[in-house]
């Protein structure tokens, strides 16, 4: 199933631009935001987010990080350079890198500091990039900081803090169940149809497997 899923993830890479996390000068205005058509609870509600894989897209030459609801009904794949794969790919198989990463860094900074990350959000789907915060306690005070998806899910993972996505982003980026399944069958779905091929090189031996 890690394999047709990840077959999947590539196949709209051909098509069309992946999402891909926000860089850091990303836009400073409204966290999500709805057009005159859309309903503006599409940017209250939160769904909790769950990190299955890290999946690497070799000809894409980029790598996906998968995160399902927690039920396993929809997928979010989100779309993140090599820096980025490889330190949620450790955190994953709760593994040390052998030098610090830039994740490991403000890791490092934020606990010195007596601060601990106790929510990463995924705000909004803006062309073809995410943007998010990430929510720190320190003492009495809450902060929260603008933050790359890439950056924010690697520290979520160093702890026990939440990972939650807007019910917009969802509607917009989210992979039903059905339409994953309907692909592995070789029926009409996301993709095309047939199951496809496996991907040329594997995702991380100690990553943990991908269960739908």
């Amino acid at each position: 199933m890690a394999l047709a899923l990840g077959g999947l993830l590539f196949l709209p890479t051909l098509a069309a631009r992946p999402a891909v996390a926000a860089p850091a000068e990303a836009l400073r205005e409204s966290p999500c935001i709805t057009t005159g058509e859309d309903d503006p609870s599409l940017c209250k509600e939160l769904i909790d987010l769950v990190v299955r894989d890290v999946v690497p897209l070799v000809e894409a030459q980029t790598h996906a990080v998968v995160l399902t609801t927690q039920d396993g009904q929809t997928v979010l794949p989100i779309f993140v350079d090599e820096s980025a794969a490889v330190a949620i790919a450790f955190r994953l198989a709760e593994l040390k890198s052998p030098q610090p990463l830039a994740q490991d860094l403000l890791d490092d900074v934020v606990h010195k500091l007596g601060g601990s990350v106790t929510e990463v959000r995924i705000d909004d789907l803006r062309g073809d990039i995410y943007t998010g915060r990430v929510f720190i306690k320190h003492g009495k005070k809450n902060l929260e900081l603008d933050a790359r998806p890439a950056d924010s899910i690697a520290m979520a993972l160093d702890g026990s803090a939440r990972i939650r996505v807007t019910r917009k982003v969802l509607s917009q980026a989210g992979i039903s169940r059905e339409d994953i399944e309907s692909l592995h069958q070789g029926m009409p779905g996301v993709g095309g149809s047939g199951e496809p091929d496996a991907l040329p090189m594997k995702a991380p031996s100690k990553s943990k497997p991908i269960s739908l």
